[in-house]
């Protein structure tokens, strides 16, 4: 817990008026820094009240105020991305103190950051170097500008790439001029990338430009003969031209190298692919026998794990395409990004985590480490397949279709409702107006009723005219899909609280953080006899992979059924927060477990089961209960809506 987040908690505790003197003494610094706390803790939210009595917490922002909080950077994360823009920047290093200065912080403060800074940079194969209080870092120059692109977190396509609270690095050079001159180049040599590719492309090259302008070039003289002679070297060589005649900066031959390299990794390798043509009877045209391998042998094991239908062809050649370039970005140590992860992690709970399961299977089979942009570029795939799917799509509802016997006219309108909502509906009955009472049963959920009759039912009903218009088949699809939705979560309910019980209930348990929570939590299962000895290793290793947290809420979850003997959920409650990662804190912690008997079902739900949890209301809601039965019954309520 940071000091921000413990002075909010002090706040909280005392629920009253208290003196900066009396929070100056607490946390052993001085007013001015209290006051410099208060000020980033408002810029969130307006949380902290002041007045001549001193400070005091606002109750009715808290929650605006840790929702907020668990979406953004923290104090401490800002003032490590600052360090580390000081220290990359900076020929002669920076002095701790100044730093400290700038930034209202003491000097311990910084010491405190730089140790837990090296582990980062490590990873970068960057170290830092202190000589009295002067630090610098120690590095080559690509692991430099390495460094530099992990740290732009925060940007958008055809944005300022830099976006970011400190102006990490400053950056001189527009996006788009950047952008435009690199597809200019490789138009020229008829060279194919996507979006999120150039979009990476253009942030490599700006970091370059940035570089060399501020006088810092790569180091020695580079062969590749992987490159030497390629187009994707002409268009490095057209690029630097570009430059020259743009910004007048002469580029080296290790510099042309590195945009080959950087071009190579991010261009599709075969100008002339075509997908249509492309199948499994001529992939290994394209690809390594190796990759099509390794590609088959993991959607197998995807398809056994979460019992899916088979992947048809089309998924699968493209499939081994994506994996054949991982492979080759992992071997170069080359990253890229990707802009929607964190969307795809939160919106698609299930496709992220079968995605998760893959890059598992990658590090545990050829020991290929993948991060969470790569993760959510597997997740483009894996949620291809659920587009031609029934497996997550919305429950279908079960319509009886009335009509007015008058030839076959009816018909022609029946095709149509089929075709147009053939993945969302049932024709579970069909039949003239004259046999109707005779049709109606417990198992339909919409009557679609000719226009003009009226019918007194509490089943839903609509009527349509006789040759539907744009506003008929506007209202059918509203009807289907709200009958859908309410008929899913009827369904979600009846299965999901099944999993509930009281003694994996706690309420604000005694744990310091999301580790501890989990090995208690894990104790408590095995000595109930849910799991076995291997599903906290196997729970921390998910985790590892790819944090479980959303906003407000935890769900720490294996990706096999290997270690569960019987299904649960497991919840614990926190009112005033429990730390989950350096960077995250949750109210809620949600652990699964599910057996094979019932793994296929609740897969269904997954989806479903996490955006129910994951709404700051309906967290509020299970908030205020006291106990197993008043969670319950709120719980419940949530289901029922």
């Amino acid at each position: 817990m940071n000091k921000t987040q413990k002075l909010v908690k002090y706040l909280q505790d005392k629920g009253d008026w208290t003196k900066s003197s009396e929070l100056a003494a607490s946390f052993n610094v001085s007013d001015r820094q209290i006051r410099k706390y208060i000020s980033n803790i408002n810029s969130v939210v307006k949380l902290i009240q002041s007045g001549p009595l001193g400070y005091r917490i606002d109750n009715s922002k808290i929650n605006d105020f840790i929702t907020k909080q668990n979406t953004s950077s923290t104090e401490k994360e800002r003032r490590q991305k600052y360090i580390i823009q000081k220290l990359v920047t900076s020929v002669n290093g920076i002095d701790i103190f100044d730093i400290a200065d700038e930034l209202y912080v003491s000097e311990s403060s910084i010491k405190k950051d730089i140790q837990s800074l090296k582990p980062f940079l490590s990873k970068c194969h960057i170290s830092i170097k202190r000589s009295h209080n002067t630090v610098t870092l120690d590095g080559n120059e690509e692991n430099k500008r390495r460094l530099m692109y992990y740290l732009v977190q925060d940007y958008n396509f055809n944005t300022n790439i830099y976006d970011d609270n400190s102006k990490l690095f400053d950056l001189d050079y527009n996006y788009q001029e950047i952008k435009n001159g690199i597809v200019q180049s490789l138009k020229k040599y008829n060279l194919i990338c996507n979006d999120y590719a150039l979009n990476n492309m253009t942030i490599h090259l700006g970091i370059i430009l940035k570089r060399l302008k501020d006088g810092y070039q790569l180091e020695g003289i580079v062969k590749d003969d992987s490159v030497a002679g390629l187009d994707i070297y002409k268009a490095a060589v057209d690029i630097s031209c570009w430059i020259k005649k743009h910004f007048n900066i002469e580029l080296s031959e290790a510099e042309l190298i590195n945009i080959s390299l950087i071009f190579k990794n991010n261009i599709n390798q075969f100008k002339q692919l075509n997908y249509n043509e492309l199948g499994l009877h001529n992939i290994n045209q394209y690809v390594d026998q190796r990759y099509i391998d390794i590609t088959k042998k993991l959607i197998q094991r995807v398809e056994e794990n979460y019992y899916l239908q088979p992947f048809k062809e089309e998924f699968q050649t493209k499939f081994i395409l994506h994996i054949q370039n991982l492979f080759f970005r992992a071997k170069n140590n080359f990253r890229v990004k990707n802009p929607l992860a964190d969307i795809i992690r939160t919106n698609y709970p299930l496709i992220y985590d079968i995605a998760v399961f893959v890059a598992k299977e990658l590090h545990t089979q050829y020991d290929i480490t993948l991060n969470e942009d790569e993760i959510a570029f597997i997740s483009f795939h894996i949620g291809s397949y659920f587009e031609n799917n029934a497996f997550i799509k919305l429950t279908r509802v079960n319509c009886a279709f009335i009509y007015t016997d008058y030839y076959d006219f009816y018909k022609i309108t029946l095709d149509r409702i089929k075709q147009k909502f053939k993945d969302k509906i049932s024709i579970v009955s069909i039949s003239p107006l004259n046999r109707f009472n005779n049709i109606l049963s417990d198992d339909i959920d919409l009557l679609i009723l000719p226009l003009g009759f009226q019918y007194d039912t509490n089943t839903p009903k609509i009527t349509i005219k006789p040759f539907p218009d744009e506003k008929d088949w506007d209202n059918l699809e509203k009807t289907i899909y709200g009958i859908s939705q309410k008929k899913q979560k009827r369904e979600l309910r009846d299965y999901i609280l099944n999993f509930f019980s009281e003694e994996l209930y706690l309420k604000n348990p005694n744990y310091t953080d999301g580790f501890d929570a989990v090995k208690k939590m894990n104790d408590r299962l095995m000595e109930l006899g849910y799991v076995d000895k291997d599903f906290l290793d196997d729970v921390l290793s998910r985790e590892e992979l790819s944090t479980t947290a959303f906003n407000g809420i935890a769900v720490p979850h294996t990706l096999t059924a290997r270690s569960t003997y019987r299904s649960f959920i497991y919840i614990a409650i926190f009112n005033n927060g429990i730390q989950w990662t350096d960077e995250k804190y949750v109210n809620v912690i949600m652990m699964i477990g599910t057996n094979k008997n019932s793994r296929k079902l609740f897969l269904k739900f997954f989806d479903q089961l996490i955006k129910i949890f994951d709404t700051q209301a309906n967290i509020n809601l299970l908030l205020n209960t006291e106990n197993f039965n008043d969670f319950y019954i709120a719980l419940d309520s949530l289901f029922s809506e």
